[in-house]
């Protein structure tokens, strides 16, 4: 599990626990978790339109955590 924090053009701000969050060729946002019998199922989607920037909550290189900033262009995942 990770923590997310996506920020909308709006201005507001989602936090958002899940197995994992992705960027698709469209950039489009998914969050994604696993079913019990562990296959990815898609909890919520974003328009690329309506999304500012993501972070996902880790350490950082120091060890302490901190929000990390994910790619705002390209196909990513983060888990």
């Amino acid at each position: 599990m990770a923590v997310f924090k996506l920020q909308l053009k709006d201005g507001r701000e989602k936090l958002i626990e899940a197995g994992r969050a992705g960027r698709t060729a469209d950039g489009q946002i998914v969050i994604e978790d696993t079913d019990s019998l562990g296959v990815w199922d898609c909890l919520e989607e974003y328009p690329a339109e309506e999304v500012k920037a993501v972070w996902r909550r880790g350490p950082a290189e120091s060890g302490i955590y901190t929000w990390i900033a994910q790619p705002v262009e390209g196909r990513w995942w983060s888990y």
